[in-house]
């Protein structure tokens, strides 16, 4: 009886040894899987620039005056039915897992493509549902827009109207990013997660 107990300590001493040197035995805490970081780029004069519009409380933006901030810039309009407000929505979720130092800032430029029908009010308006995204509305008239468009090679086109003369406007729906000396270091794809937008905004921190 006692070689068998010596055997079966063995085997269980045996066991215990097996399972803390055998990979996969052991209890360990899942590794979240690795974010993607994006390779941020620098467009030097071919795309991206300063520009002037008129914000959603009527007074001029100057993207030249604001030096030291960060931005995410997107093109849309107000009665667009799907891919600004998704856009909007996954800006908010940007924002959520963004977490910047003090004094490191990223704010979001909302510029419409409709200038005809969002007026300034119109932006303060709608981008008050998206209270958790640093978001300012510009606007301006269609000449100073086609010129940011084209600076950021947006395309945009209106729609033939309906009986009761509403339309829609097919447009451009990457989200650009631009760092603190105002320089164009990349281009979202609107499918892109929150994570992988967060990650390339805060290389522009490192």
């Amino acid at each position: 009886m006692a070689e068998s107990s010596i055997h079966a300590r063995g085997v269980l001493a045996f066991v215990a040894l097996l399972l803390l040197t055998v990979p996969g035995c052991r209890a360990e805490t899942p590794q979240p899987p690795p974010i993607d970081v994006p390779e941020l780029l620098d467009y030097g004069e071919r795309f991206g620039g300063d520009f002037t519009l008129t914000d959603q409380d009527g007074e001029p933006f100057d993207l030249s005056q604001h030096r030291g901030d960060a931005f995410l810039i997107f093109f849309g309009y107000t009665f667009c039915p799907d891919a600004c407000p998704l856009m909007l929505s996954r800006l908010a979720a940007v924002y959520d897992v963004l977490d910047l130092a003090p004094g490191q800032r990223v704010r979001t430029i909302y510029i419409t493509v409709d200038p005809a029908r969002d007026t300034p009010e119109q932006l303060r308006e709608y981008l008050a549902y998206f209270s958790t995204v640093d978001v300012r509305g510009l606007t301006g008239s269609r000449e100073e827009i086609d010129e940011v468009a084209e600076k950021y090679s947006v395309l945009y086109k209106l729609q033939d109207p309906n009986e009761a003369g509403h339309y829609l406007v097919a447009h451009t729906t990457t989200l650009f990013l631009v760092d603190q000396e105002g320089r164009l270091r990349y281009r979202f794809h609107p499918s892109d997660t929150p994570e992988y937008i967060a990650a390339g905004v805060k290389l522009l921190f490192e």
